[in-house]
C-alpha cells in the first residue's frame, strides 16, 4: 500500500500506542493520532476507511469491522488476546512496508547519472553511486545527510537491496 508521509506519520504513532497498551484496535488508535495531532486527520480517514474495507466493510449487524469479527466470519480460530495485538503489530508493519519474514525484496532503481541511480523504499531515498576508485558501490541516504548504509564490491550488486531493507528494519 502506498503511503503519504502523514499516513506513515500517523501508522507510527498509532503502532506505538497499541504496542505500549494505549489502544487495542488500529482505529481507535489512529482516531487518537488525530486528535492528538490534527494535522495528520486527512490521512487517518484513508487508513481507517481502508483498514474497514479490508475487514469486510461495514457488517450487516452495524458494528465496525473488527480483526475478531473477520476471523469468525473466515471461520478462523479465536486468538489470545496478546496474538491479536502481534497480528495488529504485524499488519501495521506490513501497510509500512516492512517485509515478511524470509520474503525478499526488490526495488526499483532509476537512473539519476552514469555514476549514480535513485530507489525509495518505506518513504525514504537511497542513492547507489559507483566509486571507481576503489571499484566499489556506496549506498546512501540523502535525506538522513548522506549517511553511508553499504559499501559493497562491484560483484556483489545483488546485495544492495537487502542492505538497505536490513538499515530500515534492523530487526527484520
Amino acid at each position: 500500500m502506498a503511503l503519504t508521509k502523514d499516513e506513515r506519520r500517523a501508522l507510527e504513532l498509532a503502532r506505538e500506542r497499541i504496542r505500549s497498551g494505549l489502544n487495542y484496535y488500529i482505529c481507535p488508535a489512529l482516531s487518537f493520532v488525530a486528535y492528538a495531532h490534527p494535522e495528520l486527520s486527512e490521512g487517518v480517514m484513508r487508513l481507517c476507511s481502508y483498514i474497514k474495507e479490508a475487514l469486510g466493510g461495514r457488517r450487516s449487524d452495524g458494528c465496525t469491522p473488527t480483526l475478531e469479527g473477520w476471523r469468525y466470519d473466515n471461520c478462523m480460530p479465536e486468538q489470545l488476546h496478546e496474538k491479536d495485538r502481534a497480528d495488529r503489530l504485524a499488519w501495521i508493519d506490513w501497510m509500512l512496508g516492512k517485509p515478511l519474514p524470509g520474503e525478499s525484496v526488490k526495488l526499483e532503481w532509476r537512473e539519476k547519472s552514469d555514476e549514480c541511480e535513485e530507489a525509495e523504499y518505506c518513504g525514504r531515498r537511497f542513492l547507489l553511486t559507483w566509486a571507481d576508485w576503489n571499484s566499489r558501490y556506496v549506498v546512501t541516504e540523502p535525506d538522513a545527510g548522506y549517511h553511508v548504509i553499504a559499501e559493497l564490491p562491484m560483484n556483489r550488486r545483488d546485495e544492495v537491496d537487502a542492505a538497505i531493507v536490513a538499515h530500515v528494519w534492523p530487526e527484520a
